[in-house]
């Protein structure tokens, strides 16, 4: 069971969630794999703990699924 909230993360934390780096993880969102982060204020964002959850969650369902 996932337990979601919302929580906010900065870029940097959510690269280091991924275990990817910060390009990478631009490079996911702007292939609309990641949800856009949220702006918070006039120079900064955020991406939701809940848009992080559903990505991972969805990369286990591939992995399950892929090995049937």
């Amino acid at each position: 069971m996932t337990v979601t909230t919302n929580a906010i993360h900065r870029p940097k934390v959510v690269s280091k969630m991924l275990g990817v780096s910060d390009s990478t993880r631009e490079r996911m969102v702007a292939k609309g794999l990641l949800k856009k982060p949220i702006k918070l204020g006039s120079r900064s964002v955020g991406f939701l703990d809940s848009d992080i959850q559903e990505f991972l969650n969805k990369r286990i369902m591939e992995r399950d699924n892929d090995s049937q």
